[in-house]
């Protein structure tokens, strides 16, 4: 019988909650999320996303060096090749929103549950793609359709990812099949799902995010009517701290903007509590405007009900346009 192996590291920062930082199973490794925190001094001191990624790349290095496993290459951009690179995109497939390059590549397959826009391939690929609240949701469906149960540590991952994509089951992205299987992995963990998923919710750190986190830490890049769109979500259990920071705010959106080279910028404070988001909206919004029929305030505008970028911001936007 096959053992599980506890993985942990002193260079990397402590696991929170009930996670470990990683578990070796079946001649393979499986990490927990990471968050950009500097184990040195308990606390994220990166600015920039970029600056974020380095570290989380770091703290994952110590982590797998434990299981005897050599750090894998950060793919910054993917150059030309004649033995191209192969990639499998997960919740994601379009290029604005993949690594630089993406065309050098050959993609060989996609998890997601986005919608499709301007996807092409040069060859054959597998592609499972399903209008779930959660690409977590789809993996775990594989898990039973292959006859294999995930083993607790895999359970409580799935589960955490699926409750905070879906916001508790409460974002209008949920269907019945992610109530189903968040149930059935609730059962076998032993917790009642949206329990779980505010415990892992309140252990993240983004109540004590800096604007420029809560503008770059969870944002896409959309093409709309020839134009350079980036949509972005700060979710939160109360926006009072990010309402009396809007200045800040619109400063961090107008720096990530030109840092990306986009031509507007959106990004919605998302109170999971108050079930409604604050929009700000910076440079060249007309199309957002349009779709979302809201217009550029300085305080933002509050939209009830709105949970789900992917639902109720892009896919409005995106029709209208």
């Amino acid at each position: 019988m096959a053992t599980n192996k506890v993985l942990h590291s002193d260079l990397a920062p402590a696991a929170v909650g009930p996670y470990s930082q990683a578990i070796s199973a079946n001649n393979m490794i499986f990490t927990s999320g990471q968050i950009p925190i500097n184990p040195n001094t308990g606390k994220i001191e990166a600015a920039t996303i970029e600056e974020q990624t380095e570290q989380v790349m770091q703290n994952l290095h110590y982590v797998l060096a434990e299981g005897g496993v050599a750090e894998p290459e950060l793919l910054e951009s993917i150059p030309a090749s004649d033995e191209p690179q192969k990639v499998l995109l997960t919740d994601h497939n379009e290029a604005g929103q993949s690594v630089e390059g993406l065309e050098n590549a050959q993609i060989a397959g996609v998890v997601d549950h986005h919608r499709f826009g301007g996807f092409t391939t040069a060859g054959p690929l597998h592609i499972i793609a399903l209008p779930w609240g959660s690409s977590c949701s789809i993996v775990a469906k594989l898990f039973d359709v292959l006859g294999v149960e995930p083993t607790k540590e895999q359970a409580k991952l799935l589960l955490s990812a699926m409750m905070t994509d879906t916001l508790m089951l409460k974002s209008p992205t949920t269907t019945a099949v992610d109530r189903t299987i968040a149930a059935k992995l609730g059962e076998q963990l032993g917790v009642d799902p949206v329990k779980f998923g505010m415990e892992v919710f309140l252990s993240r750190p983004s109540g004590s995010f800096t604007p420029a986190e809560m503008v770059g830490n969870d944002i896409k890049l959309f093409e709309v009517g020839g134009k350079k769109l980036l949509i972005g979500q700060y979710e939160t259990v109360d926006k009072s701290r990010a309402l009396g920071m809007i200045p800040e705010i619109r400063e961090a959106m107008r720096a990530y903007q030109a840092q990306k080279g986009a031509d507007g910028i959106v990004l919605c404070i998302t109170d999971i509590m108050e079930e409604g988001s604050q929009v700000l909206l910076e440079g060249d919004t007309a199309a957002a405007q349009k779709g979302l029929k809201i217009e550029d305030v300085a305080d933002g505008v509050w939209c009830p009900g709105v949970l789900s970028r992917k639902k109720q911001v892009a896919a409005p936007i995106l029709a209208a346009n």
